[in-house]
């Protein structure tokens, strides 16, 4: 890790209330930089195991593979959130393939270091059990948007949610995000176009 990274690094951990200065050279002497350009597969599905991770910059799209093989988005991870880390303690393969969608720098902690620290420092474990509540929540909100609003109340909620996401990800991604084909993204467009 450059020195300047660090310094970044640092100062990114150190913006973090509950990350005390110990803990934060703990979590960094074991830390390492990932870096992946943009296209690259950063996790392949039933491959790579989970490691938890700060996306410092870029975004990052999360896929699977639907029954008929097309790939179907699950989520966009965008820079300063915490991702990797759903199956912490049980070092399974992910279920699914991440990929970068721009050029990526993430903070790739070290497992069993950080196992550790957030066995004996109570403000992480509740740090770390709040972002586990936020992942479960946007999963939860997800599935119910999928079954009971229409594609576009569910389109208007990710230009909420991703304010810049169609400067970002292309049209395809998006739309398998919301569940639908890019030729009803593009209907449900024009229609908001027209309206406004």
């Amino acid at each position: 890790m450059q020195p300047i990274e660090r310094a970044q690094i640092q100062a990114f951990l150190s913006s973090l209330p509950f990350v005390e200065d110990s803990v934060r050279d703990t979590l960094l002497s074991s830390a390492q930089i990932s870096r992946h350009q943009k296209g690259e597969l950063i996790i392949v599905a039933g491959q790579d195991a989970y490691q938890p991770s700060i996306l410092l910059s870029g975004l990052i799209r999360v896929f699977f593979l639907n029954a008929a093989g097309a790939e179907v988005t699950n989520l966009f991870i965008l820079e300063k959130t915490f991702y990797g880390a759903d199956f912490l303690t049980m070092k399974k393969a992910s279920v699914c393939s991440f990929e970068a969608l721009e050029d990526c720098v993430s903070l790739v902690l070290n497992r069993e270091v950080l196992q550790s620290v957030l066995k004996q420092n109570i403000r992480l474990l509740l740090a770390y059990t709040g972002v586990l509540e936020q992942s479960l929540n946007r999963k939860i909100l997800r599935e119910n948007a999928l079954i009971t609003k229409t594609a576009t109340e569910r389109y208007l909620a990710l230009k909420h949610a991703y304010p810049q996401i169609e400067k970002r990800v292309n049209q395809t991604q998006i739309a398998s995000y919301l569940g639908i084909t890019p030729v009803s993204l593009s209907r449900i467009r024009r229609g908001i176009r027209e309206e406004n």
